[in-house]
């Protein structure tokens, strides 16, 4: 990890999408966690220092949506992206109302994830708990 550049949390249970957009992102400059599901990054976040959250919608166990609702209750304040793979109304609206950066709809270009993960990491230098 390079120290000063900011940290971005992927949860995805798909390793190569992971795998793919840690490539991305780390070209760009940001630093990257892993993590496969909802539960292996609470079961690491006391230990985050991520200032961006990416997570997929349509995770196994805990949904995206439902991971940040815990999060909110545990008092963790974290910028968020969301990805979906799949239109759902229901998980867009949910994720504005927990106010998110950014819905993206796969397939979504470099240059708007770029853009989503830039504003919220620019947003909340660090992320309150």
């Amino acid at each position: 990890m390079v120290k000063g550049r900011p940290v971005v949390a992927i949860v995805d249970r798909d390793a190569a999408t992971r795998k793919s957009t840690e490539t991305l992102l780390s070209s760009f400059g940001f630093n990257i966690e892993l993590y496969g599901s909802s539960d292996e990054f609470l079961s690491a976040s006391a230990a985050t220092q991520a200032r961006c959250l990416l997570v997929n919608i349509e995770l196994d166990h805990i949904s995206g949506i439902e991971l940040t609702r815990y999060l909110r209750q545990a008092g963790v304040s974290i910028p968020t992206v969301y990805v979906s793979a799949a239109k759902n109304e229901a998980a867009h609206h949910a994720a504005i109302e927990l106010g998110c950066v950014a819905f993206l709809e796969k397939p979504f270009g470099s240059a708007q994830l770029i853009e989503a993960i830039t504003t919220a990491t620019s947003s909340n230098p660090f992320f309150e708990r």
